[in-house]
C-alpha cells in the first residue's frame, strides 16, 4: 500500500478497515439467513448464490453496521432486495416471446410424414436434379464425392444443388403447415 492510500497517512483510524468483526457475524448468521432467503425464493441454489452476494455487498461497504442486531436487519434487507432483483428478472424473462428457435429439418419432417400429401407435393416441386441429389445424399446417406461422381457434375455443384433443395423443402414444408405463402430469400 503507497503512503498516501495508508489509513494513518490521511487522518483516519484503523478501525474502520479493522474487519475482525466481520468473520462471527457471518458464521452466526449464515444460516438464519440462508433459510430466509430460501424462504423468498424457494430454490436452494439460488439462496445460497443470494446469501453469499450479500455477505459479499456487506464485506465491501464501508456503512455496514458492526453491532448484530444493526448487521443482521442490514442483512436481511440486502437479501430482500438480492431476492426482489431475482424476482423481476425472473417475470421480466417470463414475458419475453419465445422464438420458435427449431428449425424444421425437412428430411426428419418427410420421414415423419411419409405418404402425406404436403411432402409428396413438396418434394414433386424439386427439379429431377435436385430429387435425385437429395435421394443419394440424404437416404442413400452416399458422401457428396459419390453423389457427384453418381450424378456425372462437380462436388461443388452437388452441394449447392442439396443445399437449394433443402431450402426449398424447408420452406414448402413450413407454407403447408402455416397454410400460407411464405417468401423465399
Amino acid at each position: 500500500m503507497r503512503a498516501a492510500e495508508r489509513p494513518e497517512a490521511r487522518g483516519t483510524s484503523l478501525k474502520r478497515y479493522d474487519r475482525s468483526w466481520f468473520e462471527p457475524l457471518v458464521r452466526s448468521l449464515g444460516r438464519p439467513a440462508w433459510k430466509y432467503a430460501f424462504v423468498l425464493v424457494h430454490d436452494i441454489d439460488i439462496a445460497e448464490e443470494l446469501v453469499q452476494e450479500a455477505f459479499a455487498r456487506l464485506w465491501a461497504s464501508v456503512n455496514t453496521p458492526t453491532a448484530e442486531a444493526e448487521f443482521r436487519r442490514y442483512l436481511y434487507r440486502t437479501i430482500t432486495n438480492l431476492a426482489r432483483n431475482y424476482w423481476r428478472r425472473e417475470t421480466h424473462a417470463a414475458m419475453l416471446p419465445v422464438s420458435d428457435a427449431a428449425v424444421v429439418n425437412p428430411l426428419d419432417e418427410v420421414d415423419r410424414r411419409a405418404g402425406d400429401t404436403a411432402v409428396r407435393a413438396a418434394v414433386r416441386g424439386l427439379s429431377v436434379r435436385e430429387r435425385q441429389a437429395i435421394y443419394l445424399r440424404y437416404y442413400e446417406d452416399q458422401s457428396f464425392a459419390i453423389t457427384a461422381r453418381i450424378m456425372g457434375m462437380p462436388q461443388v455443384t452437388v452441394r449447392v444443388i442439396a443445399h437449394r433443395a433443402l431450402k426449398k423443402l424447408r420452406w414448402q414444408l413450413l407454407e403447408s403447415a402455416s397454410g400460407e405463402k411464405v417468401a423465399i430469400s
